[in-house]
């Protein structure tokens, strides 16, 4: 990376002449067609496509399956196999399901979770607001009074918007309020905002007259706050994914008032994919939760006015680990062996200056998700071929509805999927057999990974119980 860093710098010293600002915008179970610049044919969101038609859009860009996972690797720069939080946190697991989950951290600490701090070293002033959720709690706003917590983080500013008292909108307004705040506090100097959404999560909370505005399109209202796959679309979420557009609207005109537009790097993304209950990710596989496309496919887009090409499109598959080495790249902020990072560098892709290096991208999912119909996996991607190992059981969904719990058939013993996206992006042929060398070398590649992070791997499970094998702990 460090080389990366050299190369970027004597190729385009004009790029590094100042520090931008960056804001980091990060939607929560998102899925990667929610947008109209992505193709949503239900809803328009013109502030988020504006965005697009500003700046460069991701068609391949991915996080991690689940909330806690992408969150770690997005303040960490690495990948959950290294960091140890690999599921989302204090998610009970089944007592009696054939593999026993591998143990997960229960947090991820100030010393793992180094990208703010490094912002803040390298001279950024460095602000928060939203959901928090990769330790001891679930929002920014309830450990604000813990004195020197988010200090120990790197952050300067935690927002205090508060979910619990604003139901009505799943606090987007309020995070919004945050963030405008601590930019007009800030403007005279570098900055980093990361603006942590509980939208569109369940539970489906939006504005009313946004509900109504879509129940009056022809839209069925939800009935309940948790929503159901046979109600999709529903007028609840697309009020979600209205009213967020909207304030991502109001954040960006805060920055032209403010005459910051351009020398703010601009980024939004999600979490993971679309919930299936709620939205429909076709025509790719799945969704939250999954390891198929829909569940680790999200959007992307990145507007740097005068850097990055208006218009633009990008099919190389990036990560959510790549931000820290390029928020790191643009703060001048070389890495250290202390911390070795997992991503890579954007900024050749943003500039259109250069291939990445890398070969392939991985992920560990060493648990139970039995709502997503998801059993021990890990998965590696390189170049157009994705393979997927089930450790020890698989859940065939055949036939099942994303409402079903568990969802999916129970089917024992290890499974290896290999699909070529290009060709198969839906992940439908299952080329395993077929291609047994190509299985081979990927099983060979991801093995080699998982050794060098020390990934932590399920193990048989002696209390295996075919009849109760998906009760979790908390239901006993």
């Amino acid at each position: 990376m460090l080389r990366t860093l050299l190369f970027l710098f004597a190729l385009c010293p004009s790029i590094f002449a100042a520090q931008p600002n960056i804001l980091h915008i990060l939607a929560d179970d998102m899925g990667w067609n929610a947008l109209s610049c992505y193709g949503n044919k239900d809803l328009q969101t013109p502030h988020l496509d504006r965005l697009a038609a500003q700046g460069m859009r991701f068609t391949q860009a991915y996080a991690d399956a689940q909330c806690s996972p992408t969150r770690a690797a997005f303040l960490s720069g690495q990948y959950g196999a290294r960091t140890g939080v690999f599921k989302v946190l204090n998610e009970k697991e089944p007592s009696f399901a054939p593999m026993r989950s591998a143990e997960a951290k229960d947090a991820l600490g100030p010393e793992t979770a180094t990208l703010a701090t490094t912002l803040r070293q390298a001279g950024y002033t460095t602000g928060i607001s939203g959901k928090w959720h990769i330790a001891n709690n679930y929002a920014v706003a309830a450990l604000r009074k813990r004195k020197g917590y988010f200090d120990s983080y790197g952050f300067d500013f935690a927002g205090p918007a508060n979910g619990n008292e604003h139901h009505e909108d799943k606090t987007v307004t309020a995070i919004t309020d945050d963030i405008i705040g601590f930019i007009e506090a800030n403007r005279s100097k570098p900055w980093f905002a990361f603006v942590s959404h509980f939208s569109p999560h369940t539970k489906l909370e939006a504005p009313e007259a946004l509900i109504a505005k879509h129940v009056t399109r022809g839209f069925k209202r939800s009935a309940n706050d948790e929503g159901s796959s046979t109600e999709r679309p529903i007028a609840n979420y697309l009020a979600m994914l209205e009213h967020l557009d909207n304030e991502v609207g109001r954040l960006l005109t805060k920055l032209d008032e403010l005459k910051l537009s351009d020398n703010t790097l601009v980024i939004f993304t999600s979490d993971n994919g679309g919930l299936s209950r709620v939205t429909n990710n076709a025509p790719l596989r799945e969704g939250k939760g999954s390891p198929y496309e829909g569940g680790i496919r999200v959007p992307l887009l990145v507007r740097w006015l005068g850097k990055v090409k208006a218009g633009s499109e990008c099919d190389v598959p990036v990560h959510t680990v790549d931000f820290y080495p390029t928020f790191a790249a643009l703060a001048h902020a070389p890495p250290t062996s202390a911390h070795p990072l997992d991503g890579e560098n954007l900024l050749p892709l943003l500039t259109q200056t250069g291939p990445l290096q890398r070969p392939a991208l991985f992920w560990h999912m060493p648990t139970y998700t039995t709502n997503y119909g998801r059993t021990p996996c890990a998965v590696i991607r390189e170049g157009d071929w994705k393979l997927i190992h089930w450790f020890g059981d698989y859940l065939d969904t055949t036939g099942f509805t994303p409402d079903d719990k568990p969802y999916g058939k129970l089917v024992v013993g290890p499974r290896t999927e290999v699909f070529n996206l290009r060709e198969d992006p839906n992940e439908t042929h299952n080329l395993a057999t077929d291609r047994p060398k190509k299985t081979t070398h990927l099983t060979n590649a991801l093995n080699a990974w998982l050794k060098r992070t020390k990934a932590k791997l399920p193990t048989p499970n002696p209390d295996f119980n075919e009849k109760r094998w998906w009760i979790s702990a908390s239901k006993e």
